[in-house]
């Protein structure tokens, strides 16, 4: 590791939702700047940016670190760092287990996260814990209220449950009134339990310009004004990446806590891009391998597709083609978990339709795009083409240079769907089954609705301005939208409609919150809830991981969609 002063190891991104204001790769790329050999990621309650993170600053040459802050119970907080994978999965569950009751009945509205610290004790292994932040951090807070016997038990207990070499003492310096004192009573109480203290950046930003932003954000999320959110916001601009050299600085009455953060980030070896482990059912049994069963169900079903010898002459060597290819990148199983799909969308279709209906012995769902060009999938029927007879290209679904699985998209009438999804988690498991995460993003109506709240524009004129606009363009382009107003130019002289065109612009594209993807379905061989935490949805009876279908493709998760379509 290049000789640095210091290493930031709390960090968030857009990913603490309305908290954290730049994206993952605008962080990594940052660090790389400022010559940073690795970093943390510690978003809230959630590993929703963390594999972004750990790609691009992989790309641009730096080590990640894997890591959250959570909030418990009582509304304090811990930063967490996995070391090792099993610290990883042990991360993974936790955060899910904070968020197990987030969805309460009976209009299941999403509530904050919180997780009981009696869940600590079993799943520590492999981590590291840090003491917390400097407005909320377990032991942080007791020691600013001069509780410090309390604040000495509630560090004995971490101690207890992580081992006295995996719990730090974390300095923060927010440039708040009473810092330096809080940091020297901190120091003293690690020093009283035999403890190595660290120093953190607590950074929410990639750049100073983006701290407005991170105010409009916090403001937005306590629904109040920025006028109004004085009490909330940070109240400076400090808590933003800066140079190693810099950011040590800040710490110069603390050099051991600047020096340990270079020697703890060098224990934290766990790499998430390499080390995750993900594996989708293969079907294997004692008896027959995948590509056996795959092989056999695709031969029983050839001669009922081509009856005619000669046709079927002229299929067979397609299918041995394709059986090779199979076999080839290890996919039998995940063609084989689709038609098990398949077969249950059958069984929902008879149990949802009433007898005697037409409709409830048709084929439940049908596969469209590039997988027509397969034969496994039309003997296995994921597909009604017949690519021998059509002449259809192969190459496109499934070739030898592929580096990921083929996209395979089933449609299923509305009524299959609904039950088919609760039938595939029932049939894996609650740790095995669940749905990929989508991420709505700040554009031009979302962006001019929730920051005009918050700079209190009058609300008529943010009526206007958002109607007039593409709901579906970039909030870059807000000041062209400002200047089409019959009072445009006007406008754009006022300082609160000019900070609205700064505000949308720098939020352009940052996720706002978590939503559920709308058809695209994980299914895992090992418990998913230890590769990636699982959360409830706002439909009943389903959970969604905290990854996109863009990460979950980085990870090599197989995405089975199963999409509604109204007119089969």
């Amino acid at each position: 590791m290049p000789l640095v002063p210091y290493i930031e190891l709390h960090a968030h991104s857009a990913f603490s939702f309305l908290d954290g204001a730049s994206a993952p790769e605008e962080l990594a790329e940052q660090a790389a700047a400022f010559g940073y050999p690795a970093m943390a990621l510690t978003d809230h309650d959630g590993l929703s940016g963390s594999l972004a993170f750990a790609h691009a600053a992989k790309e641009a040459g730096i080590r990640p670190i894997t890591g959250a802050e959570l909030t418990l119970t009582d509304g304090s907080h811990l930063t967490l760092l996995v070391e090792t994978d099993v610290g990883y999965a042990n991360l993974c569950r936790l955060i899910t287990l904070a968020h197990a009751a987030t969805r309460p009945p009976p209009d299941r509205r999403a509530t904050a996260p919180a997780l009981d610290p009696a869940h600590l004790t079993t799943h520590a292994q492999g981590l590291v814990c840090l003491t917390g932040c400097a407005r909320h951090g377990m032991v942080t807070r007791l020691v600013a209220a001069d509780r410090t016997r309390e604040a000495e038990a509630a560090a004995r207990r971490l101690i207890g449950i992580f081992g006295p070499g995996n719990v730090y003492v974390e300095l923060q310096r927010p440039r708040t009134r009473g810092d330096r004192s809080l940091l020297r009573n901190l120091a003293r109480l690690a020093e009283v339990l035999g403890l190595r203290t660290v120093a953190t950046g607590d950074v929410h930003a990639h750049h100073p310009r983006r701290a407005f932003l991170q105010d409009a954000f916090v403001a937005i999320r306590h629904h109040l004004t920025l006028d109004g959110s004085d009490g909330e916001r940070r109240g400076n601009r400090d808590a933003v990446l800066r140079p190693p050299a810099d950011a040590a600085a800040r710490f110069a009455d603390h050099p051991a806590a600047v020096a340990e953060t270079v020697h703890l980030a060098e224990r934290l070896q766990f790499d998430l891009t390499r080390d995750l482990g993900y594996a989708y059912p293969d079907f294997t049994t004692d008896e027959e391998s995948a590509d056996a069963a795959l092989s056999r169900i695709c031969h029983y079903h050839l001669g009922a597709r081509y009856p005619n010898a000669e046709r079927r002459r002229e299929a067979l060597p397609r299918l041995q083609e394709e059986l090779g290819l199979i076999a080839h990148h290890g996919l039998a199983g995940f063609f084989l978990l689709h038609r098990e799909v398949l077969e249950m969308a059958g069984e929902v279709a008879y149990r949802c339709r009433p007898a005697g209906s037409a409709r409830r012995t048709l084929p439940p769902g049908r596969g469209r795009g590039s997988s027509v060009g397969s034969i496994v999938c039309y003997l296995i029927g994921l597909s009604h083409i017949d690519p021998v007879r059509n002449k259809l290209f192969l190459g496109r679904f499934l070739n030898r240079d592929m580096a990921s699985a083929p996209d395979i998209d089933l449609d299923f009438p509305r009524d299959i769907r609904k039950g088919l999804i609760a039938e595939i988690i029932l049939r894996y498991g609650t740790d095995h089954a669940a749905m990929a995460a989508a991420f709505p993003t700040f554009r031009t109506r979302m962006a001019i609705r929730e920051l005009g709240k918050v700079l209190a524009l009058p609300p008529a004129d943010i009526e206007r301005l958002s109607r007039q606009a593409d709901g579906w363009s970039s909030p870059t382009a807000l000041e062209e939208e400002l200047l089409r107003l019959p009072d445009g130019e006007q406008k754009m002289r006022s300082p609160r409609w000019r900070a609205l065109a700064f505000l949308a612009r720098e939020a352009a594209g940052l996720p706002r919150h978590l939503s559920q993807h709308s058809g695209g379905m994980i299914v895992s061989a090992r418990p998913l809830v230890e590769l990636v935490p699982i959360v409830p949805a706002a439909f009943e009876g389903r959970q969604m991981v905290q990854w996109d279908k863009d990460s979950c493709a980085d990870a090599g998760f197989v995405k089975i969609d199963l999409l509604g379509l109204g007119m089969l």
